[in-house]
This record gives C-alpha cells, sequence and structure tokens, in this order.
C-alpha cells in the first residue's frame, strides 16, 4: 500500500513546522558550548552519523533483514537526533545544555550526512539484498527543504521575536510529541498486516539498535574521561533518534514498509528513554566543571 501525494506533503509540511519550533527555541549563544566543549558535541554527531550507522549494520547483519526493511533500518541509525532527545535529558536531569547542541549540531549535518550514509551503506555495502536506488540529490535537497531551513527561519524569528518565541515554546513542544504519535499511528495503520508478520524479527533488532545506541553514547564518552552527566547525555542523544525524519524519508523515496523500523524504534525508544530517565532522576549526579576546550 502506498501513501497518497497529499499525505507525503502532509508528513513534510508538519515536519518542516515542529523545525520551525525547534529554531525558535535557538539562539546564538547556544552554540557557545560548541567552543568551550568542542569534543563533547563532536562525540554526539559523530555517535549520529558513524556509531548508529554501524550498530544498524550489525542488527541488520544479527538478524538477517533484507529489502526495504534493512533499509528503513540504515535510515534510522543515520538520523540526528531530534527534540525527544533533549525532552528526555531534560527528565534525567542531564546535561540539556549539551543535549541541545548535539541536537542543533547533528541536525544542521544531517542535510548532508543522512543522504551520504544511507547511500553509502545501502549501495556500497550491499546490505539490503535487493537492489534499491537511492535518491541521493533529491534526498539532500528534501531533507534541505525540511530540515535546514525551517532551523533558519525559526532562528530569525527568536531574534527578532523573542517574546512570541519564548511564549509558543511550550506549545511547540506538545505539538511535536502529537506530530510524532500521529506519524507512527499513520505508518502502522498503513501496514497493519505487515507490521504483525515481521515484529517478531524487527521489534528484537530495534530493541539491540537502540541498547547499542545507549551503550556506545555512554561508554565512549567515558572513554574520553567526560564527566557522568555528560555520558548520560550521550547515551541518550545517540540512542534517541528523529524517527519522524526517517519515516518521512522513507515514505517520500521508498515504501511504507521501510518505515516499519523508524515507527518500531520510535515505540521503544520512548519505553527505554523514559525508563532511564526515570532512574538517572532518582540517582542524580552533580554538576561537574566544563572540560578544557579540545
Amino acid at each position: 500500500m502506498q501513501f497518497d501525494a497529499m499525505v507525503k506533503g502532509l508528513l513534510q509540511g508538519l515536519l518542516a513546522i515542529v523545525m520551525f519550533g525547534m529554531g525558535m527555541g535557538l539562539v546564538t549563544s547556544d552554540f557557545r558550548r560548541v567552543l568551550q566543549t568542542p569534543l563533547q558535541a563532536l562525540l554526539g554527531s559523530v555517535g549520529h552519523f558513524v556509531f548508529m550507522p554501524i550498530a544498524a549494520l550489525l542488527v541488520i547483519k544479527i538478524t538477517g533483514l533484507t529489502g526495504t526493511l534493512a533499509l528503513g533500518v540504515l535510515i534510522v541509525g543515520s538520523c540526528p537526533s531530534g527534540p525527544t532527545s533533549n525532552l528526555i535529558n531534560y527528565l534525567a536531569k542531564a546535561d540539556v545544555a549539551l543535549a541541545v547542541v548535539v541536537t542543533t549540531l547533528s541536525t544542521i549535518l544531517c542535510p548532508i550526512l543522512t543522504p551520504f550514509v544511507v547511500t553509502f551503506m545501502s549501495n556500497t555495502l550491499g546490505l539490503t539484498g535487493v537492489p534499491i536506488a537511492v535518491p541521493y540529490t533529491d534526498m539532500i535537497g528534501l531533507v534541505f527543504v525540511i530540515i535546514a531551513i525551517p532551523i533558519t527561519l525559526g532562528m530569525l524569528v527568536r531574534h527578532k521575536f523573542p517574546n512570541f518565541a519564548l511564549a509558543v515554546e511550550r506549545p511547540y513542544k506538545i505539538f511535536s510529541i502529537i506530530f510524532l504519535i500521529a506519524v507512527i499511528v499513520i505508518v502502522l495503520a498503513k501496514n497493519k498486516e505487515n507490521f504483525f508478520r515481521v515484529l517478531p524479527t524487527l521489534g528484537p533488532a530495534m530493541v539491540l539498535h537502540n541498547t547499542i545506541g545507549l551503550l556506545l553514547g555512554y561508554y565512549s564518552a567515558k572513554l574520553f574521561g567526560f564527566g557522568k552527566k555528560q555520558c548520560r547525555t550521550l547515551s541518550i542523544e545517540v540512542a534517541i533518534q528523529n524517527t519522524t525524519l526517517g519515516m518521512t524519508l522513507a515514505i517520500q523515496f521508498f515504501s511504507p514498509d521501510a518505515a516499519l523500523p523508524a515507527a518500531v524504534f520510535s515505540l521503544w525508544m520512548y519505553v527505554a528513554g523514559l525508563t532511564l530517565a526515570s532512574w538517572w532522576a532518582k540517582h542524580p549526579v552533580d554538576d561537574e566543571a566544563l572540560p578544557q576546550a579540545a
């Protein structure tokens, strides 16, 4: 079953609105953290475009997924983080400022890196099991339109009309969560028969993918000597993907089946993320001094 043009356009438009809201929550001073702790910010982005794609490769090999489902796993692993990761870091009493920087940096990089990683993994390494053409140029163009441009416009609105931007910040966050839930429902409704058929394999695969991300994010930060709060932050940032973008790309360029991994990942990442956030919130760590810029 294919999504019609109206549904595809609606998903893209709503995602652009969400990204516009994200931009209204940003000011130029938010980027000072990149200069203060560049290694932390860089590691978070490396997590999205290196760790998670490698984790996707491992999951595909372990579970034996092929075709559009394998491609969908690659798309999930190639997405940046989103507002959800910031919310979970807030609930976990982690380093929210670092979370915002990582989300922002990875989102800015994704118009180039997400299409590149998906194309490289699927075509060059031949992971999908069947020939699937990834429209690299078209994907770059779409991601710029629905991610980069709205965020830039949102930041301009925040700069020109700060009171307005602050007033709508909370409603925008609520809208973002409702939109994500709506996308998951739409994808699962369009694929309900296939969903139950592939769930025994796809469910464990997405749980494994998310778990690997949580572990790689935490222990790679620990390896670099970051504080516990920053380790927790990067664990969440690396493992919580912008699955809304993943589903939108899968539906636009491939098929509803390719969106199933992102939908299942979304369901699990909320369970895992909120559970972990609850545990860490009950066992907080003290704020630690920022390390010297690397």
